[in-house]
């Protein structure tokens, strides 16, 4: 608990410095897509690591790692904003996220499209279902050369909300867990403390709401609904993080890496955010006018 504890707080912070610091050279979201293209490079190859040891799979190629931050970057760099956000992307993502559902009703059996075709399905698991931050980062604020790019600020909103029911998770279902909500995958996890990660995720995303608004002063979400806003994405992070856990247990290893301290892997740290994403995306299309007006 310790270990996590302090990896949690080491990583907000190196994410407060890369925002600030990018800030002073007007490069806080290009040094911010690198940070997340390197982590969901390195959860990718976590993946493809872990499908390996699954019997029964094929072995994944590389190219499927390059293909993603190819992805990543076209869409960041290159595609305009309708292409960023588009009905094909949130489709297959919707189609795909529905896929990874149904892994949960049946934890022990290997999906056939990741038995035949590892490295399109680890494509398709992370920088595909991720790319909706890249939409999100790209949001803008106002028109033309009074535009302000306020998307870097609602990516963090997105990791806040996703991150923290993790958080409310081991806090209230460590001393209060009794209930287990999926025994067979993930032991831990309880409903006491789903319940406790939905609080504290809308607790932390209105306080993130609160502090953008008012400290930063940037135009941002209503500090009350950024907290039901939150909950949603809450909700969907906690099948998120089993279906990794379906993974893992498929090939027999406890995590999917040793790189950060009491987390992990780079997927351990971003499994939640598989399914959140694409939900963010179209939480934020939908109700962000809504989420900004006050009343």
């Amino acid at each position: 608990m310790r270990d996590r504890a302090l990896s949690t707080i080491g990583l907000w912070v190196i994410v407060g410095i890369v925002i600030w610091v990018g800030g002073f050279f007007s490069v806080a979201e290009q040094a911010s897509f690198g940070l997340l293209a390197l982590l969901v490079g390195a959860a990718q190859y976590e993946f493809y690591q872990l499908a390996r040891r699954i019997p029964g799979v094929s072995r994944p190629n590389p190219s499927g790692i390059v293909a993603g931050f190819a992805l990543l970057f076209a869409l960041f760099f290159f595609a305009p904003e309708e292409g960023r956000a588009n009905y094909l992307l949130l489709g297959g993502a919707a189609a795909f996220g529905v896929h990874l559902l149904s892994l949960l009703r049946h934890p022990g059996e290997v999906p056939t499209l990741l038995r035949r075709l590892p490295t399109l399905y680890g494509f398709a698991y992370l920088p595909f279902m991720l790319a909706s931050l890249i939409a999100i980062a790209r949001m803008k604020d106002g028109h033309l050369l009074a535009a302000k790019p306020v998307g870097l600020y609602y990516v963090v909103w997105v990791f806040v909300a996703t991150k923290f029911t993790d958080v409310g998770g081991l806090v209230f279902g460590v001393p209060f867990g009794k209930h287990k909500i999926a025994p067979n995958i993930s032991p831990a996890k309880s409903w006491e403390g789903c319940i406790g990660g939905l609080i504290t995720s809308a607790g932390a995303s209105a306080l993130f709401a609160w502090v953008c608004s008012g400290p930063l002063g940037i135009t941002f979400m209503v500090p009350w609904k950024a907290a039901i806003m939150a909950l949603p994405i809450a909700a969907l992070s906690i099948p998120s993080d089993l279906i990794e856990s379906v993974f893992k247990r498929l090939a027999g290893a406890k995590d999917s890496g040793a790189t950060i301290p009491g987390i992990g892997g780079a997927l351990d740290l971003i499994d939640s955010m598989v399914l959140t994403s694409p939900a963010a995306l179209v939480l934020l299309s939908f109700c962000l006018d809504w989420a900004k007006r006050a009343g």
